[in-house]
Order: structure tokens, then C-alpha cells, then sequence
């Protein structure tokens, strides 16, 4: 029996997250694909036109061939100008040419939680010019986090994205993320951060109901983007 999933209130809880290939932090771009021959069952790699953006390692794509669908998943990091990409054995045989459209910022639904987090590192100084004697400070170091939480689906494609970097943290595996706030009245776009991000302390609830919970926080890695709130 099939389930539907009810976003309810969190849609306006805006958060969106792609895979970063290995040291590189730049802020991805959506990829069309072509591959111009099929893909055999158990296949480990599939032949496409050279690429415009580079894709990282872990991120799922489906090819249509205009009847099937074929969902694979890349184990390597994919560069611009790549004619190979490097998939785990595919499920099933493709025919013919096809196509794959990588969608970078994609969006995490679900989301009933979400803090955006920015610390600060104080260290004391002695003013002898105050005249009460009381202490100043200088700040030494700064550090940013979004903390979440969300329900959903097992089969979310951008939850997939997280669990990957999560498992895979250990070898520099970062994500790039989009945070958005609720927008004031009458604009479509909320004040926000960006940013790369190595994703801690995963944890995933599975509810008899196939309802996913998990919680995480997106530690962010070097300064984040501030994006102001806009009409677009």
C-alpha cells in the first residue's frame, strides 16, 4: 500500500543541501547528462557527453530513456569536462541513450526544526583605563551551525545526499547547504546562510509507519555566505 507524505508545518522550514566533491567548496550548479549508449545490469560505469559542473561522489542520478528509469549512484567524484562517470553496479539494464538531470540545491523536506547558530570564541583583556575595573574582550575565532531536525520519507534524495556525507565524514566528505528563513510579507525569499558543511551527529528514527526522524547538525567549515531577504 502506498503512503502519502504531508509536509504540514514544515514548509516553511527552508533548508537545502548538495555533495561537495572532495576539497572543493565551491557553491554547485545544476548538471544536465547524456549518455548516448545504454547501461548494461551490473554495470560500473556509464559512458556521457562530457560535463558542464562537476558532481561529487555518493549523489544519486536517474536516466530516462523516454520509457524506464534507472537510478544509479556515483563512487567517485565526477569533474567538469568528465566523460565517465563511476557508479555502483547498476540494478538493472538501460537501453539505448538516456538522460540525467543533477539538480544541485536540493531541497530537504520536512523539516520541523532548524536553528542557524553562529558562536563566537571571547578572550578577556585587562583595561586599565576603565575606571570600575571591569574586564573587555577580544573576540579570537568564530564558528557557525545549523542544527536539524525532520520527518520524512527513506526514499528523499536529499536525505539520501545527507546520510551519505554523514557516513562518509571521516574521508573530508562535505556538503554544501542553502538556509533560508521564513520571508517577511511580500517577498518569496527569506534572510539566510550558505555555506560548505561536514554533517555531525547523525542520528534516524524509523517509525512502523516508514516515516523517517532524524536530527543533525550541518557544522559549518570556514566563513558562511550571508544572503539577504528578496523579491526572487
Amino acid at each position: 500500500m502506498s503512503k502519502t507524505f504531508q509536509v504540514g508545518a514544515g514548509d516553511k522550514v527552508k533548508l537545502y543541501v548538495a555533495l561537495l566533491p572532495l576539497g572543493d567548496r565551491t557553491e554547485p550548479e545544476d548538471v544536465s547528462i547524456t549518455a548516448s549508449s545504454g547501461i548494461t545490469s551490473a554495470a560500473t560505469s556509464v559512458t556521457v557527453t562530457a560535463l558542464t559542473g562537476a558532481i561529487a561522489g555518493g549523489t544519486p542520478l536517474t536516466f530516462d530513456n523516454g520509457t524506464t528509469k534507472l537510478t544509479v549512484y556515483l563512487t567517485a567524484d565526477a569533474k567538469a569536462g568528465a566523460t565517465t562517470l563511476a557508479i555502483e553496479a547498476a540494478s538493472a539494464a538501460l537501453t539505448g541513450s538516456s538522460t540525467a538531470e543533477y539538480v544541485a540545491k536540493l531541497r530537504l523536506l520536512g523539516g520541523t526544526q532548524l536553528n542557524a547558530n553562529i558562536n563566537a570564541e571571547r578572550a578577556d583583556v585587562l583595561v586599565f583605563e576603565d575606571p570600575l575595573g571591569f574586564k573587555d574582550g577580544a573576540i579570537t575565532s568564530q564558528s557557525w551551525e545549523l542544527p536539524w531536525t525532520a520527518n520524512l520519507l527513506t526514499t528523499d534524495e536529499a536525505f539520501r545526499r545527507v546520510f551519505y556525507a554523514a557516513a562518509n565524514a571521516v574521508s573530508g566528505r562535505e556538503v554544501y547547504v542553502w538556509q533560508e528563513d521564513a520571508p517577511p510579507a511580500g517577498y518569496a525569499k527569506g534572510d539566510g546562510l550558505e555555506g560548505a558543511c561536514v554533517v555531525m551527529n547523525m542520528q534516524k528514527n524509523l517509525q512502523s509507519v516508514g516515516i523517517l526522524t532524524f536530527t543533525t547538525t550541518f557544522q559549518g567549515q570556514g566563513s558562511p555566505k550571508i544572503t539577504r531577504f528578496s523579491l526572487a
